[in-house]
């Protein structure tokens, strides 16, 4: 398989980061794996994986599946291991991938979610045995977004954090006055390395931040920032509805990469007229701009910081076809030491095509930090 690296060049996506002396980050394709069409496993028909987690700990991974019926996530394995000897240059690939449970989700009473009543898209491990999960509400029907700390054995609740009431969808008659829009709400999930820093971001605008999202006219996800499960701040995450014939475009998932408020984000945009565009963009909560024109947001978000962004790859560069990418995770060390980035694509599409009959795409990415790439 034909291999790209791509360099992050410091100074030229703006001047907030031209002296910026942070290591920029470079990724290098590896693989591509497809999960076979119809998979299934447990009874579950295996597909619309919308979070990848890795646990360091017991070489394992998570995925959440991002269903409004069965509300559940896997736990997996992902083999790499070096290509056949006759592959020249050998590279890392992914071998393999198996599952080995499937955990349903439960309400505070025990009991399974019903239909419409939860759509789950993030996930991040806190320890052994819990983790967050986030799920973006069913706006249409007045269901609220939420986040909450369930147990990884069976699913159970245990403890919610409380989001802002900006949140919540709210209606007058029929049209939605505010809240996060339906299919658009808490889509990104990710916890800093040492646990303490939890972040999460709608995938679009609110209702009240927005209005009608006009193409070529910036608007701003909601980013919210957790502290050992205490809210202390909120960010705007700039977005641009690109033109064209626009089903869904927003922000995807984040992916924290140090303590220190460093993540990466991944935006995703389906049209009828052009197909499918990813994005992987760096973002700093240190880093926000000036030059925005805020009129049209809502008072309490009129003094939240934006946040600069500074793109690092454009999966349209690929020698791949593009996909639904939505989760992405840090695996395993190479055994050069290279840490790997590990994306995985959600087979129920916005373009309606059914899951059963798609494969599930996972790639694989070593990623370095250095300032001398050997270039």
């Amino acid at each position: 398989m034909r291999v790209l690296l791509v360099l992050l060049t410091l100074g030229t996506a703006g001047s907030l980061w031209a002296e910026d002396s942070t290591p920029p980050i470079s990724l290098e394709l590896l693989s591509e794996y497809h999960l076979p069409a119809g998979t299934r496993f447990e009874e579950t028909c295996v597909g619309g994986l919308s979070a990848l987690h890795y646990d360091p700990a017991n070489d394992r991974y998570f995925a959440v599946s991002d269903g409004r019926r069965e509300a559940r996530f896997y736990s997996l394995r992902i083999e790499i291991a070096e290509s056949d000897a006759g592959d020249e240059p050998r590279r890392p690939q992914i071998r393999r991938v198996t599952f080995d449970r499937v955990v349903r989700l439960k309400t505070r009473e025990g009991l399974p979610y019903p239909e419409d009543r939860v759509d789950p898209e993030g996930f991040a491990l806190l320890d052994a045995r819990s983790a967050y999960v986030s799920s973006e509400g069913v706006a249409r029907d007045g269901v609220p977004p939420f986040v909450d700390l369930v147990d990884v054995e069976n699913g159970a609740w245990l403890s919610t954090i409380p989001l802002p009431s900006d949140l919540r969808p709210r209606h007058d008659g029929e049209e939605q006055i505010a809240g996060v829009r339906n299919n658009l709400g808490l889509e990104s999930l990710t916890l800093s390395p040492d646990r303490r820093h939890l972040y999460a971001a709608s995938e679009s605008a609110l209702v009240q931040d927005a209005g009608d999202l006009a193409a070529g006219v910036e608007h701003f996800a909601r980013l919210l920032h957790f502290e050992q499960g205490t809210l202390t701040g909120q960010y705007l995450y700039p977005l641009v509805m690109p033109a064209g014939d626009i089903l869904v475009h927003g922000l995807v998932e984040l992916l924290a990469v140090d303590d220190a408020g460093r993540l990466l984000a991944m935006e995703r945009t389906f049209a009828r007229d052009v197909g499918l565009a990813v994005r992987l963009y760096e973002i700093r909560l240190s880093r926000v701009r000036r030059d925005v024109d805020r009129a049209r947001l809502s008072p309490e978000a009129r003094s939240l910081p934006v946040l600069d962004k500074r793109l690092i790859l454009d999966f349209g560069e690929l020698p791949i076809l593009l996909e639904n990418f939505e989760g992405l995770t840090f695996g395993p060390r190479l055994e050069d030491g290279s840490e790997t980035l590990l994306i995985v694509g959600d087979n129920d599409n916005p373009g309606g095509r059914p899951a059963a009959l798609r494969s599930t795409r996972f790639l694989l990415f070593a990623l370095r930090r250095s300032l001398d790439h050997g270039l």
